[in-house]
């Protein structure tokens, strides 16, 4: 079965520096490159043949939903995840799986289960934290479970669009080879394109819970009577399965939905508390 999944075809959307793509690629998949807006591509002119991938992944511009934004978004955000859920709708893949930050809304795709969890950089790598929303959408309900890890302070800092460190440096940070290069583009605009992707070490942990997940049945829950029953999902919102009694499926998951709540209660007016 993981023989099989291995050869299947991924579509790739919004690839910037292709690091998401390469860490696929390193996991055996064949990934194919739609149109990008830095190689002079328009996805908005795009529209896939139907059932040919398998999987679509990529990460739609992040500006618009960025913490550090200091003016109004201007909508592009917003519209090019409508794009990308076009072309899932076009693709028909049995998963698809977005990228994005920590602010970017939650999707829904008819059709598909979906899930959300965050995942962090510095769970794969000796590198401070930098946070990552994952969106990932299965026909066949299937989940994607990363444990989540410690990460100690003082770390070297994780590489960023603005880094201004050397290329050479950003590319160490991200996983890259020395020998990784981006010819057409300035210093600057290779560092932004290569800080604005997605770590190759977040990337392969992806890839990997991808191939674990397809790589067991779909199992079904009964009730002792013989009803199927929902499977319980962590209540932080990760999408994670919980068992038994429990509501949350770690110690960091507990943590997350209540800052949750008090963020939420900070943000309700005095007459309505």
């Amino acid at each position: 079965m993981t023989e099989q999944l291995h050869h299947r075809l991924i579509l790739s959307l919004f690839r910037g520096a292709g690091l998401l793509d390469k860490a696929f690629e390193e996991a055996g998949f064949c990934v194919v490159c739609g149109p990008d807006l830095i190689w002079g591509g328009d996805i908005r002119r795009f529209s896939p043949p139907p059932g040919v991938f398998w999987g679509v992944i990529g990460g739609p511009p992040c500006p618009d939903f960025s913490g550090l934004r200091r003016t109004a978004p201007t909508g592009y955000g917003l519209e090019m995840i409508g794009e990308y859920l076009r072309v899932v709708t076009a693709a028909t893949p049995e998963w698809w799986l977005m990228e994005n930050v920590a602010r970017v809304p939650t999707v829904s795709q008819p059709g598909y289960v979906t899930q959300r969890l965050d995942i962090d950089n510095g769970w794969f790598s000796d590198q401070s934290r930098r946070l990552r929303h994952i969106q990932f959408g299965s026909q066949t309900g299937r989940m994607l479970h990363i444990d989540r890890r410690g990460v100690r302070d003082g770390l070297e800092g994780a590489a960023l669009a603005s880094d201004r460190r050397s290329f050479e440096e950003v590319k160490r940070l991200q996983g890259l080879p020395p020998e990784y290069d981006l010819p057409p583009f300035k210093v600057a605009e290779k560092i932004r394109a290569v800080g604005n992707g997605v770590p190759l070490p977040m990337g392969r942990a992806l890839a990997a819970a991808i191939i674990k997940t397809y790589s067991r049945p779909v199992t079904t829950q009964m009730s002792l009577s013989g009803q199927v029953t929902p499977v319980e999902k962590c209540r932080c919102g990760c999408g994670r399965q919980v068992t038994g009694k429990a509501l949350y499926y770690d110690y960091s998951c507990r943590k997350r939905a209540q800052r949750k709540r008090d963020a939420s209660s900070s943000h309700t007016p005095e007459g309505h508390r």
